[in-house]
């Protein structure tokens, strides 16, 4: 029993990673909610490759997976990699999650590292999406990366499948109607990358290619912001806390 309890807990064993009806209704459920909230965009759909491969994007706001779904279709499926929340049974935000699907949720006391590993493959196995915020938390400056977290292309590489470079603008302030863009890069091959060297040189060309996607400077905000708490609407408590003291 405790056993079959973990995995309802964590998830990764139990992952769907087919474009079932129920991922269709999430699809469409966040176009009709986040297209009319906000003026999202989509340039460079076409660098993504014949699935599978993996996104690797920047991370300014919990919105952001919502506006990655917003603009692309609904094949292939993305699944994210992640999340923290690993309690599925709790909270209004986790019971969505874990009804709809769609994230492998990693909490280093809570998921084992192989079990993670398999779901992956399992994605990529089906021709499947798998979408990572390489920063590994959210960061408040539109035009700088925070450090990529360890490991960040390591499922690509050891899949062999390629990334794309992908860079969310505008999500860090949000109000009504506020344009955000969700850039894709061309695609980098991981086929050919074997060893540390070479997969530290990888890291590198993806957070580069990541990098050249944003605005070379911080926007200024207009005064007039409608239905500003939309910023931190997703964000969790730390995340607001940590926002208050980088304004602070």
């Amino acid at each position: 029993m405790t056993g079959v309890a973990h995995d309802r807990r964590t998830g990764p064993r139990e992952l769907s990673v087919a474009v079932t009806p129920r991922y269709r209704l999430m699809w469409g459920l966040v176009r009709a909610i986040v297209r009319p909230l906000f003026d999202v965009r989509a340039t460079g759909l076409e660098h993504w490759p014949a699935p599978p491969f993996q996104i690797a994007a920047n991370h300014h706001n919990g919105w952001d997976p919502m506006f990655v779904i917003a603009v692309v279709p609904v094949e292939p499926r993305i699944t994210w990699f992640g999340p923290k929340e690993a309690d599925f049974s709790r909270g209004f935000k986790n019971r969505v999650m874990g009804f709809f699907g769609g994230m492998i949720p990693y909490n280093p006391d809570k998921t084992t590292l192989m079990s993670a590993v398999r779901a992956v493959r399992r994605v990529f196995e089906a021709d499947g999406v798998l979408g990572i915020f390489a920063e590994g938390r959210i960061g408040f400056r539109e035009s700088e990366l925070l450090p990529f977290e360890d490991g960040a292309v390591a499922f690509a590489v050891a899949s062999g499948v390629p990334i794309v470079p992908c860079a969310i603008v505008g999500s860090t302030d949000l109000w009504f109607r506020k344009r955000v863009e969700v850039r894709f890069g061309p695609a980098i091959a991981t086929d050919a990358v074997r060893g540390r060297e070479a997969r530290a040189d990888l890291d590198g060309r993806i957070r580069d290619a990541v990098r050249a996607l944003l605005p070379t400077a911080e926007p200024k905000p207009p005064r007039r912001r409608p239905l500003a708490f939309l910023s931190d609407l997703l964000n969790g408590a730390e995340d607001v806390e940590r926002r208050r003291r980088a304004e602070g």
